[in-house]
């Protein structure tokens, strides 16, 4: 603990500042861990048996067509 109140308020946006930073960067990589976890599990979901394409049809209309790519799946 700085004994210069100008010093310790410095020392304290300066953490804060860092701090906001870290997490919006660790918040960004935990998105796109998530994302790229997902794809790979949907790649080759057509070849599971018992999965034929009017599955494949309901779990993308389910979740929503706009996060799957033309001609994936």
């Amino acid at each position: 603990m700085a004994k210069n109140p100008v010093i310790q308020k410095a020392r304290e946006e300066g953490y804060k500042v860092g701090f906001n930073a870290g997490t919006k960067v660790g918040f960004d990589q935990g998105k796109y861990s998530a994302c790229r976890f997902f794809a790979d599990k949907f790649e080759g979901l057509e070849k599971v048996p018992g999965i034929g394409p009017k599955m494949l049809d309901k779990i993308i209309n389910h979740l929503g067509r706009e996060y799957f790519r033309e001609g994936k799946l």
